[in-house]
């Protein structure tokens, strides 16, 4: 079976199928046929991750310690082949990765090199606010800021990038990073077909230059091409709100844009290009599989009419609290999208002692902090 198939049967059966396992043989068998395989070595490493959190029979230091080396070796393909796409990618895995180890100095330091790296995912105002109590905690309880992090080491001239996922090392301009970018997307659909276009200045020659790669399940593509005047390239990468065919790409340059359509896999009008849900293996996986309490199911909110007082779904123990995480997540992956726009904008606004899920109450108004009763909230 060629590797691609073995790729995507493997994604399938870790997120699908919920069977790791038969994704870890898969994932093994494609690194032995291609011991760099970066989209493997990821995989492999979040299949043991589901494996440790999971079962208990994998529950040992050895299944962690083998994810984690198989994250850092992604991290070093992905240094060599300078694509930083996969290396924002890698970073916001290895941050989760030491998250759930409850590891939170390491785990800042690797989500600072994503952002950095620009990163981009729905999900990431709720990980900083997530990890911003986790580090607060860290300190009262330890004192002191976080000496023991590796201090983040200063970008070197290629590392600066034009911010919204294209990357120009800039060789003659030292203060590129503060710079908007000329870059734009637009996408527009028929009945069959969407078309991506993209409007920058730094165009290809010909359609022969751009490389386009499918990742899964026809709905991750990565989009990339050289521009040698500059010694740097362009790249794009989205996850879509549904799929397309692979095998119908049609690539066009134009004088002042690239366009990129595909056929739709499903005959049907899409409402948004990319897919706001937050992706299934980037949320937190500290917690054991197992199904929810039918005592617990009237605990939580199910009108979009209320606000929650996120605050009080949290304790002490840190495995409950990451129960409540989950919950959130599972209720933001599950919403519309003005239900996730009103959620991410109280929880952020309020400093995540808050959550709305009425994008029409939220929208016309600051939200306010509002801590836990007998609690009075600290201005710094």
């Amino acid at each position: 079976m060629p590797i691609e198939k073995d790729l995507e049967s493997a994604y399938k059966f870790l997120y699908d199928d919920k069977d790791p396992e038969k994704a870890l043989e898969l994932y093994d068998s494609v690194l032995k046929q291609s011991p760099n395989n970066l989209v493997a070595h990821i995989y492999k490493a979040a299949s043991l991750e589901k494996l440790y959190y999971g079962f208990k029979s994998w529950h040992s230091q050895e299944t962690l310690e083998n994810a984690q080396g198989l994250l850092e070796k992604a991290l070093e393909i992905a240094q060599q082949r300078q694509n930083r796409s996969k290396q924002a990618l890698v970073n916001f895995r290895l941050f989760v990765h030491y998250y759930n180890r409850k590891m939170y100095l390491e785990a800042q330091r690797f989500f600072d090199k994503a952002r950095e790296l620009q990163y981009r995912d729905d999900t990431l105002p709720i990980w900083e606010a997530n990890l911003a109590k986790k580090v607060e905690k860290w300190k009262r309880k330890h004192g002191g800021e976080l000496d023991a992090a590796p201090r983040k080491e200063a970008p070197t001239e290629k590392q600066q990038d034009i911010k919204a996922e294209t990357v120009l090392r800039q060789q003659t301009l030292p203060d590129a990073t503060s710079e908007k970018p000329t870059f734009k997307v637009d996408w527009y659909q028929s009945s069959t077909h969407i078309t991506i276009s993209f409007f920058t200045k730094a165009l290809p020659k010909s359609k022969d230059d751009v490389t386009i790669d499918f990742l899964s399940d026809g709905r991750n593509i990565e989009l990339c091409y050289s521009i040698p005047e500059s010694g740097s390239e362009f790249q794009y990468s989205v996850k879509l709100s549904h799929a397309v065919d692979p095998q119908s790409v049609r690539i066009t340059v134009l004088s002042k844009k690239l366009e990129v359509s595909f056929a739709k896999v499903e005959k049907r009008q899409w409402k948004q290009l990319e897919s706001s849900d937050a992706e299934e293996e980037l949320v937190s996986i500290s917690a054991p599989i197992s199904k929810p309490e039918a005592a617990n199911a009237h605990q939580y909110p199910t009108s979009s009419k209320k606000g929650v007082d996120w605050s009080k779904l949290e304790v002490d123990d840190d495995d409950q609290a990451q129960s409540a995480d989950a919950f959130f997540q599972q209720l933001y992956a599950n919403s519309d999208p003005d239900t996730r726009r009103a959620m991410m904008k109280s929880y952020v606004e309020s400093n995540g002692t808050a959550l709305n899920t009425n994008w029409e109450e939220v929208a016309k108004k600051q939200v306010e902090a509002a801590p836990p009763q007998d609690m009075k909230l600290e201005k710094r």
